[in-house]
């Protein structure tokens, strides 16, 4: 709704081919990638949204889980969609053996992948002066530090939060430093620009683009008791917004707590949730909502 409209550019008779995820995600050349992403962008100039051109190295919601030794799991050919990832083998005692090592390698599991994409990405864009101008890179689906843990943990997590509360505290804290140390090499590779950060075709203030897609299983409480402390450190670290699949309705309240580095919020499925209490808990506050969807305003208009 809050998305100008463009006037769309025919580029002619590209004969752009279809692109399958797995084949993206499987290429150590990172050319189809490549291809597949600016495949977005040509749909895009094409069509009449108005969001801005950008790509990623686009690895998929599990590229911190993977770096954690959790197993890639590539879909099947014929659902072209990006991979998920097995739970850590062995559940909590491999978990924990695998905090006690300490921080891992920084390019393990899909991480060195995704490295290695955005260097090619900007040295393909820079013989390109007008797709290095217009088309930004942003930053991959690193999602939110509960996230991780329960692609870690699978359903698992859900009892642990009641049998051992404490190590479920030592875990997201382990992860909060994982994904920080991730997120700090990512930027000294490919600083963002002016602290400004792209995302999904939308513009905003931060860096980071964080999600909380696995809160939707949690009562407030526990969300405010062992998830907020790593939410709040690592927004009011880089800045940024906030993204949550789902119902939402329970939580958000309690994210302005957040304060410094909190600008805006995303959802999905408004049809799920109390829109006003999403305002009250946004707009309300000075909190920007993100590619809010024309029927929502609309109901929540009368």
């Amino acid at each position: 709704i809050f998305t100008p409209l463009r006037n769309p550019t025919k580029p002619g008779n590209l004969g752009w081919p279809e692109v399958n995820v797995n084949d993206a995600i499987q290429d150590s050349t990172f050319n189809i990638m490549l291809l597949e992403q600016l495949g977005l962008v040509n749909e895009l100039i094409s069509s009449t949204n108005g969001n801005l051109p950008m790509i990623r190295a686009n690895y998929g919601s599990n590229i911190l889980a993977t770096l954690l030794g959790c197993q890639l799991h590539m879909m099947d050919r014929e659902l072209n969609t990006l991979p998920g990832a097995l739970p850590l083998a062995g559940g909590i005692p491999s978990i924990k053996k695998m905090m006690d090592k300490g921080m891992p390698r920084l390019d393990g599991g899909q991480c060195h992948n995704v490295f290695e994409c955005v260097a090619h990405f900007r040295n393909m864009l820079a013989d390109y002066p007008k797709l290095q101008q217009m088309v930004r890179i942003y930053h991959p689906d690193f999602q939110g530090v509960l996230d991780i843990a329960e692609v870690l943990m699978g359903s698992e997590i859900f009892l642990a939060f009641y049998d051992d509360p404490a190590f479920i505290r030592e875990l997201l804290a382990f992860i909060s430093e994982v994904y920080i140390a991730v997120v700090d090499k990512y930027f000294s590779l490919f600083p963002p620009a002016n602290d400004d950060n792209f995302h999904y075709g939308w513009m905003h203030k931060g860096k980071i683009r964080i999600s909380l897609d696995s809160c939707v299983n949690f009562s407030p409480d526990d969300y405010r008791e062992f998830i907020l402390p790593f939410d709040k450190k690592l927004i009011n670290r880089y800045g940024g917004i906030i993204h949550s699949c789902g119902k939402i309705d329970h939580f958000i309240g309690i994210l302005p707590e957040i304060g410094e580095g909190y600008y805006g919020f995303n959802l999905s499925q408004y049809k799920l949730n109390n829109m006003e209490t999403v305002y009250a808990s946004t707009i309300d506050r000075d909190i920007l909502i993100y590619n809010l969807d024309p029927d929502a305003a609309a109901l929540s208009a009368g």
